[in-house]
């Protein structure tokens, strides 16, 4: 396997041994595994080569020089992630070369692009599985995505692709992070569609500044052009209307689809109408017209629509086939679903977890609100505090009244979390009692939601959207704010 390894500079001749897999998580490692010691800020790899040793495994792949007595065989390589990549490719024998994989970047949208994709390529006829933020689908099996990553350690993605092909999926849709593009975790994966949705500015801790974050999104539709060839074109599929679509189309070596609102789009969405059902609108490509009604909420999302009917169009289905895949979309758990229980008020469970995400969503909301528009959320600890006052700022501005409770507090204290949160709605007029209210316990809070709402009222329950759990400072508690939200109301009517 570690022949895989281009630049490995391997000190002694390697023994004949059974390699079991691949890891970079000692916590993990399994006896015979591969241990690949990854950089990092904070915890270096290289700091568990005893342990890796100690659990038995095959081999030790570094950037370190270091010579560490003992520890045989030692293999270094100039980049650990590249190297991750590819063994954890060459382990799992591809299995992307057997797959037409679709994959989805952009700052906004992926994770609903990439189930309405997913639904559009099996109305066309095809086998599908798909990795995103939410869960993952093998097969036609439906499994929970518990470490919340979008985009998973190359292990554990080649390892999901290879159980993909072994039940008999045709297709996978990737939801490709600029997380997993910038780290090298999908340098391996051989794509056969790239889809942007828009850029804008997100994780420059990571990136730097915003134009290197744009070039590491782009890196996926320049992956195109190296993609091993399945007899198939390649196609990149870029947002006409978003700043940046030059550079992702210059960036794509083979043909290209546009979408947007723009007359010069391939795919063009026009006289968009927004009402509870859903989005109307008309859908142009080329000399073809028709009608859909999406059933989703949020004028963005004709932007994700639009995105996975060119995917469709990409593998030759129809603009009929297309819309009517499309008209029968389920929705995305967490993602503005509606929560149905009899109630005589709206309830919406969306993941908006930071200030533009939650203006966004309370600001879709509003036009469908015949009553008062009650937001419950919170803000994770020992993350970005930044955000907090903003966020009580845009409840102060969007909602008739808030309560504030907690997201993940981890390991700070919850109440000073809220306060905080409630700072910035009282820099915009807002005042305890009559516009906000503080209640740390999450089930609490959304009980009192609830208990003030009335008919016509909607209730926004953000944050926490498809998350399986609460993180407190000692302990994950298992949560579904869905199924929370179902029984607290059957326990009010």
């Amino acid at each position: 396997m570690l022949a895989a390894l281009d630049d490995a500079s391997i000190p002694v001749p390697l023994p004949d041994t059974i390699v079991t897999g691949v890891s970079s998580d000692t916590r993990r490692l399994q006896l015979g595994e591969i241990f690949v010691a990854l950089p990092g800020d904070h915890v270096d790899g290289a700091r568990f080569f005893r342990d890796a040793e100690q659990l038995g495994a095959a081999a030790i792949v570094t950037e370190s020089s270091n010579d560490v007595d003992g520890i045989i065989p030692l293999v270094q390589v100039r980049d650990a992630r590249v190297a991750l990549s590819r063994l954890a490719a060459t382990y799992w024998n591809n299995p992307s070369h057997e797959l037409r994989v679709v994959g989805i970047t952009g700052t906004d949208g992926k994770t609903t692009t990439t189930f309405l994709t997913a639904a559009v390529l099996e109305a066309g006829g095809n086998s599908t599985g798909y990795v995103s933020t939410v869960d993952l689908k093998i097969g036609r099996q439906r499994l929970s995505n518990p470490d919340r990553t979008t985009t998973p350690q190359p292990p554990e993605l080649h390892r999901r692709l290879r159980e993909m092909v072994d039940a008999g999926n045709t297709h996978a849709v990737v939801e490709s992070s600029s997380h997993g593009l910038r780290l090298s975790r999908l340098n391996d994966v051989a794509y056969d569609v790239a889809v942007l949705t828009n850029v804008t500015s997100e994780h420059l801790e990571l990136h730097g500044t915003v134009e290197q974050y744009r070039l590491d999104k782009a890196r996926l539709f320049t992956m195109l052009g190296r993609s091993h060839d399945k007899g198939t074109e390649r196609v990149g599929i870029v947002n006409a209307d978003d700043p940046s679509a030059d550079l992702f189309l210059r960036a794509t070596a083979g043909p290209t689809l546009t979408y947007g609102t723009s007359r010069h789009a391939d795919l063009v969405a026009q006289d968009i109408q927004q009402s509870l059902e859903g989005i109307r609108f008309k859908v142009r490509h080329d000399q073809h017209q028709e009608e859909l009604l999406l059933p989703l909420l949020g004028a963005y999302n004709v932007y994700n629509a639009l995105a996975a009917a060119c995917v469709g169009l990409s593998h030759g289905m129809s603009l009929p086939a297309v819309l009517r895949a499309l008209e029968g979309f389920p929705g995305v758990p967490g993602r503005l679903q509606r929560i149905e229980a009899g109630q005589p008020f709206g309830v919406v469970v969306d993941y908006a977890h930071t200030a533009d995400a939650l203006e966004k969503v309370l600001r879709t909301l509003r036009p469908a609100t015949r009553g008062k528009l009650i937001a419950v959320f919170g803000s994770a600890g020992e993350r970005d505090r930044a955000k907090r006052p903003a966020m009580g700022a845009v409840a102060a501005r969007w909602a008739d009244f808030a309560v504030l409770t907690n997201e993940d507090p981890r390991g700070e204290d919850d109440v000073a979390i809220l306060q905080e949160i409630a700072a910035g709605a009282v820099c915009e007029g807002a005042a305890e009692g009559r516009n906000f209210a503080l209640v740390p316990n999450r089930e609490e809070a959304i009980h009192t939601a609830f208990q003030r709402a009335e008919a016509g009222d909607l209730v926004l329950l953000a944050g926490k959207g498809h998350e399986t759990s609460i993180e407190l400072s000692d302990r994950s508690l298992p949560w579904s704010e869905a199924d929370t939200a179902r029984a607290l109301l059957r326990s009010l009517s």
